[in-house]
């Protein structure tokens, strides 16, 4: 098990984004449940990029979030190589994050970063 140690205070704001903030992150990432619903939800396409098939099916089971900061690149396709950049160009496709400061969203990452 991860040793358990006190959220700094920009890990505190993160996660009171996380679980409230209008993001939405703990409707589908529930806490209680390793930080999933274990559910497919539909999300908006992301573009195509070269040499990959278009998707046909856009739902996703909910992935947990256990170790989410280690566990780079990130999508199914590997196409963002990093948790920062993941929810700088999330524009609301998963939660609603678009509306977040630059501070609020690094805070959001740095809460990630500690499941």
């Amino acid at each position: 098990p991860r040793d358990k140690r006190a959220l700094t205070e920009e890990e505190e704001r993160g996660k009171a984004l996380f679980n409230g903030g209008g993001t939405g992150c703990a409707e589908c990432h529930l806490p209680a449940k390793g930080y999933t619903d274990r559910v497919a939800h539909p999300l908006k396409p992301l573009p195509t990029r070269r040499g990959y098939a278009e998707e046909e099916n856009v739902a996703f089971k909910t992935p947990g979030l256990a170790f989410v900061g280690g566990s780079a690149p990130y999508y199914h396709d590997g196409s963002v190589p990093t948790l920062e950049t993941l929810i700088e160009l999330n524009h609301d496709r998963m939660g609603r994050t678009a509306h977040l400061s630059k501070a609020d969203r690094a805070a959001l990452v740095a809460f990630l970063k500690t499941l």
